[in-house]
């Protein structure tokens, strides 16, 4: 999804991301730098996760923003800038997702197609 979109945040970072609904979530991909490393935070209503660069593995959170911004069918930039605070406040919730079991879980989707 390329980034067609730009978030600033209040001390005047920019956040490009791309944004897309469907009848069941909102879909964002944020880019962002998380702990000195590049990566694409996406986020569904249902949770988050930041896939890393430079290898491919992620930091998953069950943390959902329906929870947060509830009964929403699009989320603000405010929304969005107040729940990357919340990632990395709660850093420690997210786990870490090797290259490899990201690639299972993808085949596993593909085959339940």
């Amino acid at each position: 999804m390329p980034y067609d979109k730009i978030i600033v945040s209040e001390n005047g970072q920019e956040f490009p991301y791309s944004e897309s609904f469907d009848g069941e979530s909102y879909y964002y991909e944020i880019s962002i730098v998380f702990d000195d490393r590049d990566g694409e935070l996406f986020i569904s209503k249902w949770g988050s996760h930041i896939a890393f660069d430079d290898d491919d593995s992620w930091l998953d959170f069950k943390i959902a923003p329906s929870d947060f911004f509830p009964n929403q069918k699009e989320l603000t930039h405010g929304n969005i800038l107040s729940y990357m605070n919340t990632l990395l406040e709660r850093e420690s919730e997210g786990r870490v997702i090797p290259k490899e079991e990201v690639e299972k879980h993808y085949q596993r989707y593909l085959k339940s197609e």
